[in-house]
């Protein structure tokens, strides 16, 4: 038997040992056990983090109402006391939180801080035995003051359910803007069509040019849309007053043109820096629908209203004792419109519209002022009819045997009946001028016009020569004609060297033309027998100022101006065209670099005739503007 002293046998035991070593059969389980118990830590881990921050929410929730209730301005309690109020009603221990309030004049700020503690139940095995999460919360009301000019669209299109949803919408509105915020808030009214009616209002305090005194429109340039300010010592340029669209066939009336392109009433008129509610509300229940587009236009103004050069306008209405009661700015407001971005102040425009920027007109430049070519010679019936005869042979070209001119016997006929009255009698007559009745002693004047009538000047006395139908003048025009070189004399039917009444007869200037007779009355009636030219040039002493085109492009440059200024411009398109809403959105900022995609917060579509909605939104983002939380 052979032994093998290098490898001696080893004992059973130790092989059982070995063999045990060397079976990988059950080492899952092994690893299956430290998984687990990673798992249950892990577990454990989460579910402590879980009760921690289900703590912190909690906590977190009470602290930001509790700050939030504790900032209002109008709490007369201590804010560490309504707080400490708050997070006990929650169930958490009041002495977990610090308070610390500081109060202004315009502003509450209530910062609440405090710690959520939660014991652990398992991260104590790691060393962990308190899981402490920190809450803070910070609230600020501050009372802000509010500019804001709320221009609407009054054009045509907007007749029928669509103006009276407006009214709806827009009195519900500046109702509740000014609802306890009436010495913080200014609103600004500014209707438009093709035109904006400044009224007496603001066409007394600001600058206007002085053609003539009949309204108060005002027409702007392009170069006036690429700024805001209206520089002192520059007045706004008012538009002409004539009527361009009135059928000759109407006749002329007596006075002033009856449908001027500028009403001469208040109504649609600008009501500036109000926070009359009363009277807001009054003025917008009494909007019509009526006219063309023009967006720029009313932009234009709410922007101006706007503007610290509006200041000095601002401050004359709150002490002018000539403006009303209701019209009247608060003294509160004097020193508005405050400088752009002034701490404390938002500047807020909303503008809406259902339609798209048509026509603007207005006379041309050279027929705003200046001497006409017109004379007008008041001819006393005395003279005229002295040897009328109410039996008179007509002749067949309608000539007379008495020698009156054809045109004159309806007012020979008048002044007999009238028992042929003396223009010497001196009896007045009254009239009612821009609101204002005053008597005009207009027999016994001069052929020479006028003169002065109390405070009024004699242009305004001149739009009344007409026909005062008083039986006692003929009026007698003279026009002089460039292509002839003489006058046309209407009712001679004929031309001639000189004027009609020579050295009587007065000149007219261009105001008084245009505020007295209608463009088709001049053209079709006192010149029917000119030439044609002439007539044709008369007639289109009226210009288009703007297209669609032009007041695009005014409307894009002035919104422009006023965001890049700070100014938050909310517009709304009510079932307008595509042309109208793609307008109402460049103006709200669509395609500025700056504004982003933010311009979609301010721009507001409505397709049915729900607009109340829309000025909700924009009341609501206001809102958010005035009260920071």
């Amino acid at each position: 038997m052979i032994r093998d002293y290098e490898n001696p046998p080893r004992p059973a035991a130790a092989k059982a040992a070995l063999a045990f070593g060397q079976r990988e059969d059950g080492s899952l389980t092994i690893f299956g056990l430290m998984v687990f118990m990673l798992m249950m830590v892990g577990g454990g881990i989460a579910l402590d983090i879980m009760r921690s921050e289900l703590k912190r929410t909690e906590l977190q929730y009470a602290v930001d109402r509790a700050a939030l209730a504790s900032a209002g301005l109008d709490q007369n309690r201590d804010a560490e006391a309504i707080v400490k109020d708050y997070i006990r009603a929650a169930g958490i221990d009041e002495e977990s939180v610090e308070v610390t309030s500081t109060v202004q004049s315009d502003a509450r700020t209530v910062e609440v801080t405090g710690s959520a503690d939660v014991n652990s139940l398992f991260m104590d095995l790691l060393g962990v035995e308190t899981l402490r999460q920190p809450v803070r919360s910070v609230a600020l009301e501050r009372r802000t003051e509010l500019e804001l000019s709320l221009v609407v669209d009054i054009s045509g299109s907007m007749g029928g359910a669509k103006i009276e949803t407006l009214r709806t919408a827009a009195s519900d509105f500046v109702a509740e803007l000014l609802r306890g915020r009436t010495d913080l808030t200014s609103i600004s009214l500014v209707p438009y069509n093709d035109r904006v009616n400044a009224g007496s209002l603001v066409g007394g305090v600001f600058d206007l040019t002085e053609e003539h005194p009949f309204s108060n429109c005002v027409v702007f340039s392009d170069a006036e849309y690429r700024r805001l300010d209206q520089p002192n010592g520059f007045p706004l340029q008012r538009m002409g007053h004539f009527d361009f669209r009135t059928s000759y066939r109407s006749g002329n009336s007596p006075g002033l043109v009856e449908n001027p392109n500028c009403r001469t009433d208040e109504y649609g008129a600008i009501l500036p820096w109000s926070n009359n509610v009363t009277e807001l509300q009054n003025r917008i229940s009494a909007l019509q629908a009526g006219s063309w587009t023009a967006m720029d236009l009313g932009v234009k103004w709410g922007s101006l209203l706007l503007d610290p050069s509006s200041r000095d306008e601002l401050a004359t209405l709150s002490i002018d004792p000539d403006v009303s009661d209701a019209e009247r700015v608060n003294a509160n407001f004097v020193g508005r419109p405050v400088d752009y971005n002034t701490d404390g102040t938002h500047k807020v425009l909303v503008v809406m519209t259902d339609g798209v920027n048509t026509q603007q007109w207005d006379l041309k430049p050279s027929r705003k002022t200046g001497a006409s070519g017109i004379y007008v010679y008041r001819e006393p019936l005395s003279v005229v009819c002295e040897n009328y005869r109410a039996n008179a042979t007509v002749y067949s070209n309608g000539s007379r045997s008495d020698g009156i001119w054809p045109e004159d016997v309806a007012l020979c006929e008048g002044w007999v009946d009238a028992g042929r009255p003396d223009p010497a009698d001196n009896t007045p007559f009254n009239l009612s001028v821009l609101g204002q009745t005053i008597s005009l002693n207009l027999f016994g004047l001069n052929g020479s016009g006028c003169g002065t009538v109390g405070d009024l000047n004699e242009a305004l006395c001149q739009a009344y020569y007409d026909d005062d139908q008083d039986n006692t003048y003929a009026v007698r025009f003279s026009v002089y004609d460039p292509a002839e070189n003489e006058y046309w004399i209407d009712h001679q039917n004929r031309y001639r060297t000189s004027v009609y009444g020579g050295t009587a007869a007065r000149r007219l200037d261009w105001a008084e033309v245009f505020g007295s007779l209608t463009m088709s009355y001049i053209a079709n009636d006192i010149m029917s027998g000119m030439t044609f030219n002439t007539r044709v040039d008369y007639f289109y002493s009226w210009e288009t100022t703007h297209g669609q085109r032009e007041a695009d492009t005014n409307l894009s440059n002035i919104c422009k101006q006023i965001r890049d200024q700070g100014v938050v411009i909310y517009t709304i398109a009510f079932q307008a065209p595509s042309d109208g809403k793609a307008a109402m959105r460049d103006c709200a900022g669509d395609g500025d670099v700056s504004m982003g995609d933010n311009f979609r917060a301010r721009y507001f579509e409505v397709e049915n005739l729900d607009i109340e909605s829309a000025f909700d939104d924009v009341l609501a983002s206001v809102s958010r503007l005035r009260l920071d939380q």
